[in-house]
């Protein structure tokens, strides 16, 4: 009787080790994964990054002379003035 638990202990026991490296090869293959997602996300926002311009915004006057246009044009309703400026910045932004 006592050989026979020691031979289900001794299983199991063995059962139990291959099990547990198994869950820690999965837990290492998940870490690698996770590890190159999050590299690969630092490469990929730094080049984002590196890609940006800074923003120009319109000078004072810029904005007086665009407004000198739109009266000038007899377009001086907000959507003429608002879409004018629009078109300035989109000039001097890309």
């Amino acid at each position: 009787m006592i050989i026979k638990r020691n031979m289900a202990v001794d299983s199991l026991t063995k059962v139990c080790e291959e099990s547990l490296a198994l869950i820690k090869q999965l837990i290492d293959a998940d870490n690698e994964v996770y590890a190159k997602g999050f590299e690969d996300g630092m490469v990929a926002q730094s080049e984002v990054h590196k890609t940006l311009r800074p923003w120009v915004g319109l000078t004072d006057d810029e904005i007086v002379l665009i407004v000198a246009e739109c009266a000038a044009s007899h377009q001086h309703t907000d959507t003429h003035f608002a879409r004018a400026i629009e078109a300035k910045l989109k000039e001097k932004n890309t």
